[in-house]
């Protein structure tokens, strides 16, 4: 898939230490539930929900690599041998069967790209990735194991213990593909090996990895988060980021700063905007980079002029193409936070 380079830009790697920093404000519950379930188990060196100290200074790699890639699990990976290993698919099929990961990757296969966030990332938070996969198309191989018309749904078993559900509609709709190669290689086993499901347009505790069993069901069914107090049925809402400058940088009055960042949900991104009065005016910000695709993200520039001294906060906001607009404040962070990311500016004489 190409990538649409609009304007040249400064590229850096994903491979960013991200510190803890200061809070923007006091921190709810679910902040720190996401710290303790979705970033401790993961060791990764970050709170959630806490912005990080310093930015990047250009954008990332487009396409992140599998080695930058989010990782976050409910445990440890799981070591899975390819020799042995088996997907399983049974429940309400007309031939329940047991498939090789070389009968899997014998499949006729298809490849998208795709940006995932973790559902617990707190607004301009890190656990944020895109890449290109490469799997087959999930409801072509139940339709040819015989769904039962009762179907409506499935549920998934990996080797973590971890488990999830889509349902038919979804599958057949949003084109879920079990994915085996990510970015060109084999699915490394930090991100699932031998196999992962990927739901277009859904936040990552929808796209399970090291996937052994799948059974087919004709009733609602519960994920491992939602048994924990997460709503992961709606899709990924309409979302930005900034990636740089930092945080608290400063400029001069009637000097340009350069602002830049990233846009995204579950739909296709079709504007980005930016403010420096809390929303009362709008600027059109340029997008600068693409891939013409629904499901990933764009890489979205503003340049900004302050003509008097003082401090300044930039905010930002997307539009899909559908018309949603990004809130301002969401109220309901268990599905996925997308409140408007902040800069500070400081502006001098």
């Amino acid at each position: 898939m190409k990538v649409r380079q609009i304007v040249d830009n400064t590229k850096v790697s994903c491979a960013t230490e991200f510190s803890p920093g200061e809070k923007r404000q006091s921190l709810p519950l679910w902040t720190a539930r996401v710290c303790l379930f979705f970033l401790v188990v993961a060791g990764l060196l970050l709170v959630s929900g806490c912005k990080s100290k310093n930015r990047l200074t250009g954008y990332p790699d487009f396409v992140t690599s599998n080695e930058d890639y989010y990782i976050t699990r409910i445990g440890s990976i799981p070591n899975i041998d390819e020799a042995s290993y088996t997907f399983t698919v049974s429940g309400l099929v007309d031939t329940p069967k047991s498939f090789t990961l070389e009968e899997l990757q014998s499949l006729d296969l298809i490849e998208i790209p795709l940006t995932v966030e973790c559902i617990g990332n707190a607004p301009e938070g890190p656990l944020l990735s895109t890449a290109e996969w490469k799997g087959f198309r999930l409801y072509d191989l139940l339709v040819s194991l015989g769904l039962d018309e009762t179907a409506t749904g499935v549920q998934y078993r990996a080797a973590d213990g971890y488990y999830a559900s889509h349902t038919l509609e979804q599958i057949r709709d949003n084109g879920i593909i079990g994915a085996l190669y990510m970015n060109g290689e084999i699915i490394p086993p930090k991100h699932g090996f031998p196999l992962r499901f990927l739901n277009p347009g859904y936040h990552g505790v929808k796209q399970p990895a090291w996937v052994t069993e799948l059974e087919v069901i004709d009733r609602p069914i519960k994920d491992y988060w939602e048994d924990r107090g997460w709503d992961c049925s709606p899709p990924m809402a309409i979302d930005s980021t900034i990636f740089f400058p930092d945080d608290g940088v400063r400029v001069t009055a009637g000097e340009p700063l350069t602002v830049g960042g990233a846009a995204f949900g579950g739909t296709r991104v079709t504007r980005v905007e930016v403010t420096t009065d809390k929303g009362q005016t709008w600027q059109d910000a340029k997008i600068v980079q693409d891939m013409d695709s629904d499901n990933v993200w764009v890489f979205w520039e503003a340049e900004l002029t302050f003509p008097d001294p003082g401090k300044y906060t930039v905010n930002v906001r997307a539009t899909d193409i559908h018309g949603n607009v990004q809130e301002e404040n969401d109220p309901d962070k268990y599905n996925g936070a997308n409140d408007w990311p902040m800069l500070d500016v400081q502006v001098t004489q």
